[in-house]
């Protein structure tokens, strides 16, 4: 099944399919179920940050998230 990626604002997320990825409305993501809740999608940033840090999709959400809040970076810059 499809899952999110990401998301960009609060109007769209990027989505992973079988083959390929495509952006989908917010509406459309909530109508089709797709996982995990688009409100627990990191930002389009976040995930690029995920993936400079990691590499790769190789932590899962949560373990991301706690990641984050051990490090100090769920905090925002204050630049």
């Amino acid at each position: 099944m499809a899952r999110g990626l990401y998301r960009h604002g609060e109007t769209v997320a990027m989505v992973l399919f079988e083959k390929n990825s495509m952006i989908v409305p917010k509406d459309d993501y909530d109508l089709r179920g797709y996982q995990p809740a688009f409100e627990t999608l990191p930002t389009h940033a976040e995930w690029v940050e995920r993936h400079r840090v990691h590499g790769q999709e190789s932590m899962t959400q949560a373990e991301w998230r706690a990641w984050l809040n051990k490090t100090g970076r769920d905090k925002p810059d204050p630049r």
